[in-house]
């Protein structure tokens, strides 16, 4: 595949994932017989437009992503307390379910991409045993000597058998030499190696560069379905981990912006089929969890909102609501332009 290609599937990929995004706000709204005056496919200038009922269809210049536009919703709009397809005017459990449709449409979304996955090509699953997976060019596992597929039976003399235990042992040796007790290969072609490494210092946590191994794994149609949900439902509770260990500063937080996720996006076009929907599933899932986030802006601050509506009976004050999810906006923004001069385009320099 060529770079452009890759290139083109990227953006295409995040684009679909933001337009199934919206597509369940869409669909929630009208199940709800809320009034949509424009689904977009994009942003921008409306290239080509058609109207089915009371909705305008439309496909705009810039192809990332999309919107919904619901009658009433707006910040600042003048809604006729008579009209009844006005989001304004619906009950708050109602308006609650459509907020809520977003991110349930992307997981879905990700269900269905692990099932495919498996009934197909096969998705990946992480190895939970001490097994080396693939290295990262120049880092310290390589120049040690350590190879795909290698497992790892002690760590300067600790016994390790799984990989949390592993990681674990690898993270508290940053800059220091220490020696790893090595099992390759299988069978009467075993050996057994004492290699010498010197993690990196990477902040106080030590790092050696390899990913954890993995299996291919394929199911029958029926038996697919069943495991994408489990499978994602997995990948959900372990990227929420994640934003705990991060947010408690047990584990350093890696974050990549747009650019980021579109070099990771490009990476694994180049290496195949399973591996870019593998990333496009992991997104997925990251989008459904991120949206639900209590934050001013996104869905789950919306969400909050309503839900105190819901309990109380009562509206929060819009103008309150209004300027507290302008400023939730401007530091999500703030927050991304960050990750992505600090840490997708640091990377890419330090190449």
């Amino acid at each position: 595949m060529t770079t452009a290609v890759a290139v083109i599937a990227a953006v295409l990929a995040v684009s679909l994932l933001i337009v199934v995004h919206e597509a369940g706000h869409y669909l929630a709204a009208r199940r709800s017989g809320m009034r949509v005056e424009r689904f977009s496919v994009g942003f921008g200038p409306v290239v080509l437009s058609f109207r089915r009922g009371e909705t305008e269809f439309a496909i705009s210049a810039l192809p990332l992503g999309g919107y919904v536009r619901i009658a009433g919703m707006a910040p600042g709009e003048d809604v006729d307390p008579a009209d009844r397809g006005a989001y304004a005017n619906q009950p708050a459990w109602r308006r609650f379910g459509v907020i809520l449709a977003g991110p349930a449409m992307n997981y879905l979304a990700a269900v269905l991409i692990a099932a495919a996955l498996l009934a197909s090509v096969g998705l990946r699953t992480p190895d939970a045993s001490a097994r080396v997976g693939a290295l990262v060019p120049g880092k310290p596992a390589e120049v040690a000597g350590l190879r795909p597929g290698d497992r790892i039976a002690a760590v300067d003399g600790q016994p390790v058998e799984r990989w949390t235990d592993l990681v674990g042992q690898l993270q508290r040796h940053p800059g220091r030499r220490i020696v790893l007790d090595v099992e390759r290969g299988e069978g009467a072609a075993a050996q057994r190696l004492a290699l010498p490494i010197t993690p990196e210092d990477d902040d106080g946590v030590g790092r050696v560069g390899f990913r954890q191994h993995d299996v291919l794994v394929r199911r029958g149609a029926l038996g697919a379905l069943a495991d994408g949900f489990a499978r994602t439902n997995a990948q959900l509770g372990g990227q929420l981990a994640a934003f705990g260990q991060a947010f408690s500063g047990r584990q350093k937080a890696e974050l990549s912006g747009p650019v980021g996720i579109a070099q990771e996006l490009v990476r694994g076009a180049h290496e195949g089929v399973e591996r870019f929907f593998t990333l496009v599933w992991t997104i997925s899932v990251a989008l459904a969890l991120l949206n639900l986030f209590p934050i001013p802006a996104l869905d789950g601050g919306r969400l909050v909102f309503l839900g105190y509506e819901i309990v109380t009976r009562r509206r929060v004050n819009a103008r309150v609501e209004n300027a507290l999810h302008l400023i939730g906006f401007v530091a999500l923004v703030g927050l991304l332009l960050a990750v992505t001069v600090f840490g997708d385009l640091a990377r890419l320099r330090g190449r």
